[in-house]
């Protein structure tokens, strides 16, 4: 089982696709061939309505961080409003999509998180906890070459395996578990409570 912690330091900021915002890449595993992606991990800030990118053969997954709430108008779909307290929102990337914000503060954009797969060969989970008080323990995937990854995106997370290590995640940060093979950490939150969102990458 291999560990890494990851900061803002190691994440990378561009442009949506569609050049209508501004994506922060968490971690990637980028295909041989060089066209896009196979799997990627993500934020996004949305500040005002409008099209999302349009990924073919991609499936997709979307939470929210903070800053308000987001309506998405899925093509074939009916509407639905995502916050902090809903669940992820899955959909297909080819699908078109629009979005409208509320600001939960006038000039702070929404913060969202997201995980995307290439339907051909990996699939993924995402899951959203906050921690405040019991720990959580979170099993790891058994598939071979799988990715766990822990994003904390309030307060502080202790991340405790059953070999004895530990790692604390501070908020902004991260936690990439290659290979855990199937075993289980548990999950407390530093101070009174903490914010993390649970994902895991496996090949179909």
């Amino acid at each position: 089982m291999k560990l890494q912690a990851l900061g803002p330091a190691d994440f990378l900021k561009m442009p949506w696709k569609n050049g209508q915002g501004v994506t922060t890449e968490l971690a990637v595993a980028r295909r041989a061939d060089g066209d896009g992606f196979d799997w990627r991990i993500s934020t996004a800030t949305v500040a005002a309505p409008g099209p999302f990118s349009e990924f073919a053969g991609i499936d997709r997954s979307l939470a929210i961080v903070r800053g308000g709430t987001l309506t998405l108008n899925v093509e074939g779909r009916p509407d639905v409003t995502l916050t902090t307290h809903t669940p992820p929102y899955a959909f297909e990337g080819e699908l078109s999509v629009t979005s409208t914000p509320v600001l939960e503060t006038a000039g702070v954009p929404i913060d969202d998180f997201n995980v995307m797969t290439r339907r051909s060969g990996w699939q993924h989970t995402l899951a959203q906890h906050r921690l405040d008080g019991e720990a959580l323990t979170w099993a790891l995937p058994t598939e071979a070459h799988a990715v766990a990854f822990l994003y904390c995106a309030h307060g502080q997370v202790q991340v405790t395996f059953g070999d004895g290590r530990a790692v604390a995640i501070p908020e902004g940060h991260a936690l990439r578990i290659d290979d855990g093979g199937g075993h289980a950490c548990e999950l407390r939150a530093g101070a009174s409570f903490a914010d993390v969102f649970l994902t895991t990458l496996s090949r179909r």
